[in-house]
């Protein structure tokens, strides 16, 4: 994938890796770094609905799964709208696609804040503020595909951590404006973090060709370095253009060509996306009230910091192990979505805080591993060739899940006796277990067809 005058052209075209020094090094790391950060800034948004569900339905009088619907229209929107965002980032490139994303997010947020109904907030958290963020975390996973070849799962794992570690921060940052100021005056105060979105935006600059030191004016160096020689003014390292340093004929540099729309292997790894997020949808929106349920609502805090921990960790370690260990990420991805199910079938066995604790963080651990290889498995199965396309309606997939999810787990709820959750939570191990068995069909057509 290359960006031409501030344009990806995605699904087309990859740049060599020995014609760029932004590749693997340079201001590839800064791209990365500063992916973290807005992961950190959209994830805190994405992974702690659960916190504001109780006091929404206490404001609202709705049931819990009309409530239910907010989370999960802004989970959904964020994954649905993958294929929109793709198409955003080919016409304007990622710089810009982030920083419309956090002003959409921004603008969210701020009319989720004053917003007099439950209608309303299904469309100002629900949609508008969703999209923005699917905006922001799609342009990422696209910018870091763009700077890094060879160390690909290394940099795409630094910037993830940055999922867990914004769940770790944000999560009592949260908790305590919440307390201080609603969840009315804690909504415009994150809309006024997700417009810090913008500024990390603008860091997104495309790969250069090669750098002559000879030629190189370092008053601006790294990015506009002009050619004093002649008195053109001509740039020694423009962005990258299709005429130069691409790899034609839609087969990328390491060897894929391009994927045929009704590939059964390609399916697969929707299917698994879909039903993934649909399972993993149900706990994170339910452990609030399920805690609360079970008398144990002062650990859930302790609880929520913790699981960013998890989820760092998980995100954290597994890129450089795929890394140096060179292990195949769709049997691991395989292997952690069946963890994942035994984790989810042993909430109802919970009867302590200390053990809800230990449980959450057991759980964020191997949903970071997932999201993490959501990312990866695409590219290691069809190529970077295909990644944009592929990604775009993966994700697409698993919004259909997440928007299934929690209000099914709040109607199960709702409908048993006594609010019973093991229902609700039984459910969603079966559905975890059916994601591993897509996985690994994928896997063997995968090998079945090479």
């Amino acid at each position: 994938m290359i960006e031409k005058t501030g344009q990806s052209a995605v699904g087309r075209r990859c740049i060599s890796p020995s014609q760029s020094p932004d590749i693997d090094a340079g201001w590839a790391w800064v791209i990365a770094g500063a992916a973290l950060a807005a992961l950190a800034i959209s994830s805190a948004v994405y992974y702690t609905f659960s916190m504001y569900f109780p006091l929404l339905l206490n404001e609202f009088q709705a049931t819990r799964a009309t409530t239910a619907w907010i989370g999960s229209l802004n989970n959904g929107v964020y994954m649905l709208a993958g294929p929109i965002a793709t198409i955003f980032i080919k016409l304007i490139g990622c710089r810009w696609t982030v920083m419309v994303g956090g002003l959409l997010s921004m603008i969210g947020f701020a009319l989720s804040s004053v917003a007099p109904s439950l209608l309303m907030l299904f469309f100002t958290h629900g949609v508008l503020t969703a999209f923005g963020l699917c905006l922001n975390y799609t342009s990422w996973i696209v910018a870091i595909s763009d700077n890094f070849v060879e160390k690909h799962a290394i940099a795409f794992s630094l910037s993830q951590s940055g999922v867990g570690l914004g769940i770790f921060v944000f999560g009592p940052l949260f908790s305590f404006l919440i307390g201080e100021y609603g969840w009315r005056g804690a909504f415009l105060i994150t809309g006024a973090c997700t417009f810090q979105l913008t500024s990390l935006g603008a860091l997104i600059f495309p790969p250069r060709k090669p750098i002559k030191k000879d030629n190189v004016d370092f008053e601006s160096f790294p990015l506009n370095a002009k050619n004093k020689q002649g008195g053109k003014g001509e740039e020694m390292h423009p962005e990258i253009t299709e005429s130069e340093n691409i790899v034609e004929n839609d087969v990328s540099i390491d060897g894929t060509k391009q994927l045929k729309w009704m590939d059964y292997c390609a399916w697969m790894l929707h299917l698994s996306s879909f039903f993934w997020l649909l399972a993993t949808s149900i706990p994170y929106i339910l452990l609030a009230d399920y805690t609360r349920s079970l008398n144990l609502e002062e650990y859930y805090i302790v609880m929520l910091s913790i699981m960013g921990v998890g989820d760092l960790v998980g995100r954290l370690v597994i890129g450089p192990l795929i890394t140096f260990w060179n292990l195949d990420v769709t049997k691991i991805y395989a292997v952690s979505q069946v963890f994942c199910a035994i984790l989810i079938a042993s909430f109802p066995l919970v009867v302590n805080g200390i053990q809800m604790v230990f449980q959450g963080f057991l759980f964020s651990v191997s949903y970071g591993l997932q999201c993490l290889l959501l990312a990866l498995v695409p590219r290691s199965l069809f190529g970077t060739l295909n990644l944009s396309r592929i990604f775009g309606v993966t994700m697409f997939f698993g919004g259909l899940g997440i928007l299934i999810g929690p209000p099914t787990a709040g109607l199960i709820v709702d409908s048993t006796q006594g609010r019973s959750y093991w229902l609700a939570f039984v459910f969603a191990t079966i559905i975890q277990l059916l994601a591993a068995a897509s996985t690994i069909g994928c896997y063997v057509l995968r090998q079945k067809n090479r």
